[in-house]
C-alpha cells in the first residue's frame, strides 16, 4: 500500500469512529431534571423555543411548564405558554391532549374581562382546533 492509501484509510477510520460516538451522544440525551433559577422570562421562552426547533419536545414542555409556575401573575405570558405546551402536543400528534389544552385556552379568552390578553394564542388556537377536528374526522 502507498502513503496515500494509508492516510487516507486512518482518515475514514476517524471519521467513521467520530460519527459512531456522535450517534451514540445524540443517543443518551435526556432533558434536564429542573430548569436552573434566574432566568428570566425571555430566557425561559428562548430555551423552550429552542428545544422545540430540535423536536426536543420534553425539554421545551418542561420550560413552558415550569414558566406557568414561576410566573402566574403575567397573563399574557401564560397565554402565550399555554399556546406553545398545547401546539407540542399537536406536533406530536396527540390530539386528545391538544384539543384538551386548546379548549382550556380558549375558555380562558371567554371568561376574561380585562381585555389585556395577547389575541395571537386565541387566533391560533382556533385555527388549530378545527384543523384537529377535521383530522379526526378523517
Amino acid at each position: 500500500m502507498n502513503t496515500r492509501t494509508i492516510r487516507f484509510a486512518r482518515t475514514a477510520s476517524i471519521l467513521l469512529v467520530l460519527l459512531v460516538l456522535l450517534a451514540v451522544l445524540a443517543g443518551c440525551y435526556t432533558p434536564p431534571d429542573s430548569v436552573p433559577e434566574g432566568l428570566t422570562q425571555m430566557e425561559f421562552f428562548q430555551r423552550a423555543q429552542e428545544a422545540a426547533d430540535q423536536n426536543r419536545w420534553e425539554t421545551a414542555t418542561l420550560y413552558y411548564e415550569e414558566f406557568l409556575i414561576r410566573f402566574p401573575d403575567d397573563r399574557p405570558s401564560q397565554m402565550e405558554a399555554r399556546y406553545e405546551l398545547a401546539f407540542i402536543a399537536y406536533k406530536q400528534q396527540d390530539y386528545t391532549r391538544s384539543l384538551e389544552l386548546f379548549d382550556a385556552l380558549l375558555a380562558t379568552y371567554e371568561a376574561d374581562q380585562s381585555g389585556m390578553l395577547p389575541e395571537w394564542p386565541r387566533v391560533l388556537s382556533l385555527r388549530l382546533v378545527a384543523i384537529i377536528e377535521e383530522r379526526i374526522a378523517e
